[in-house]
């Protein structure tokens, strides 16, 4: 996305857990794209599923994942309106520039 800037001082998740509790949360980062946020609030979540309804973008999300993180990250396709995740609950659901 031209003009997106990528957070390199991590503000976004300070001001994330300023908001929500993010320590242990379950969490579901809708519109999840490469994974930039998913792997970043994944520090501190018990669990992340993000969802994207590009594969490319989930692949990719996928090779970028540290080993450390691959337990407590899903990726899925899926979109706000049909997440494919049937009957799981989430403690907090995030949507960073995917509205």
């Amino acid at each position: 996305m031209k003009g997106w800037r990528r957070d390199p001082e991590h503000a976004e998740v300070r001001v994330l857990r300023r908001r929500v509790r993010l320590d242990d949360a379950r969490v579901l980062d809708v519109g999840c794209g490469d994974g930039r946020l998913t792997r970043r609030v994944a520090g501190a979540a018990r669990t992340v599923v993000g969802i994207d309804p590009n594969g490319a973008a989930l692949d990719r999300a996928r090779a970028l994942t540290p080993r450390r993180l691959s337990r407590k990250i899903e990726y899925r396709l899926g979109t706000a309106e049909h997440p494919g995740i049937s009957r799981r609950r989430f403690d907090v659901a995030i949507f960073s520039g995917s509205l």
